[in-house]
């Protein structure tokens, strides 16, 4: 847990996901929606993927990197497989080993005055994230998104991805982005 003033970046627990997917159907449109049930089996495969930023309490930000191995990982970004199937593919990092992240989400309360101090938490956090990921004998390898929204593309190309491609989600064409943790580390400095 890290503290900012009255507010904390944590590991959510089961106890979170309702204000999560609340925050989640406010921002994102619903076909990028997932349910409660969804959201359950990823903490129980690896606890560790979503991170919140708490504000009294509140959950005001999330971040979640989605570990994966390489072929499910490409799979994703080309849109072979859809985010709602990577559950039975999440890496639970008991194991050493090479692994793909994928971040599935930076989602913030956009209609809070404080959202781009959100964003900065959860920028920062996610820094964190991928120095504790290595340290728990993981390679990170390569990171990537897609990008559903301008600002998340603005977002990622500051944080240090690079346009790759674009992929199609029912018949929607999205532009997906790729770095390595040695870029993002570049570009969010502490």
């Amino acid at each position: 847990m890290t503290r900012h003033n009255n507010g904390e970046m944590v590991t959510p627990g089961k106890e979170d996901i309702n204000e999560m997917l609340e925050l989640n159907y406010k921002i994102y449109p619903k076909e990028w929606h997932v349910s409660k049930e969804y959201v359950l089996s990823i903490m129980e495969r690896n606890p560790f993927v979503y991170r919140v930023y708490k504000e009294n309490k509140q959950v005001k930000g999330i971040h979640s990197l989605f570990p994966l191995p390489k072929t499910v990982y490409e799979q994703v970004l080309t849109g072979e497989i859809s985010e709602k199937d990577l559950y039975e593919h999440i890496i639970d990092y008991k194991k050493p080993g090479d692994v793909y992240l994928y971040l599935i989400s930076i989602i913030v309360d956009i209609h809070s005055q404080k959202a781009k101090e959100y964003t900065k938490h959860l920028l920062y956090d996610m820094v964190s994230q991928l120095h504790w990921i290595e340290k728990q004998d993981q390679n990170i390898k390569e990171i990537g998104a897609i990008a559903i929204s301008k600002d998340g593309e603005r977002i990622l190309q500051r944080i240090g991805f690079s346009h790759s491609h674009s992929m199609k989600e029912e018949g929607i064409s999205y532009p997906v982005f790729r770095s390595s943790k040695e870029s993002i580390l570049q570009a969010v400095t502490l």
